[in-house]
């Protein structure tokens, strides 16, 4: 990737969606952020390439509840889009469907680039939503253990597992049983009988 097309292609770090944005993001600010809805893949009519340069906020950042085409539904203008850049083309027009509606729209190469982004981190935001929306419930108290969690970046390692939540839906689970494993010795820790009538259940000690 020579350094014109990197340079014109990158969003701003500042935009939200940008690979800057996803570095800094917490589980707490993913779980309350306001995503795009993202349309399925096999839902773009025709894509083409124009030497426009657009400007406009609708063709360089993502906007709350707006609606954008999965990137991987993208193939036939991402893979060679740096070619085309060398031709002077500079932006390009998505038309797609989602919903019953037909959308048809502008993208400078740096909101593909934004696209991309959210289409990759999709899956771990909507995990960690649905894990949160059931730590919140009254059916838990977790206290501090909870907090340290939402604090926790989205793309960090959570501590005692081989990775994070990035395309390892599994780890939701893991995570699930983990904090029920804190949970259940801090209760047994405050009992009168916690010395004597411990009971270790081995949630996901396997």
């Amino acid at each position: 990737m020579d350094q014109p097309f990197r340079s014109y292609a990158s969003p701003p770090p500042h935009l939200a969606f940008s690979a800057d944005f996803f570095q800094s993001l917490t589980i707490a600010q993913a779980a309350e952020h306001s995503y795009p809805s993202i349309a399925p893949i096999g839902s773009v009519l025709s894509t083409s390439f124009s030497q426009n340069i657009p400007l406009s906020a609708a063709a360089t950042v993502i906007r709350p509840g707006e609606v954008i085409p999965n990137y991987n539904d993208l193939n036939t203008i991402t893979s060679n889009i740096e070619d085309e850049y060398r031709k002077g083309f500079r932006s390009a027009e998505v038309k797609f469907r989602h919903k019953g509606l037909e959308y048809s729209v502008v993208y400078h190469f740096s909101k593909l680039e934004l696209i991309r982004q959210c289409t990759n981190y999709e899956p771990a935001v909507n995990a960690y939503r649905h894990l949160l929306a059931h730590l919140h419930s009254e059916h838990f108290n977790l206290g501090p253990a909870l907090t340290t969690f939402q604090d926790s970046l989205v793309t960090a390692r959570i501590q005692g597992f081989s990775g994070c939540l990035l395309g390892e839906s599994w780890l939701e689970e893991d995570v699930f049983n983990v904090l029920l494993e804190l949970a259940y010795f801090r209760k047994a820790y405050h009992t009168d009988d916690a010395v004597q009538g411990l009971r270790i259940h081995p949630f996901c000690l396997y």
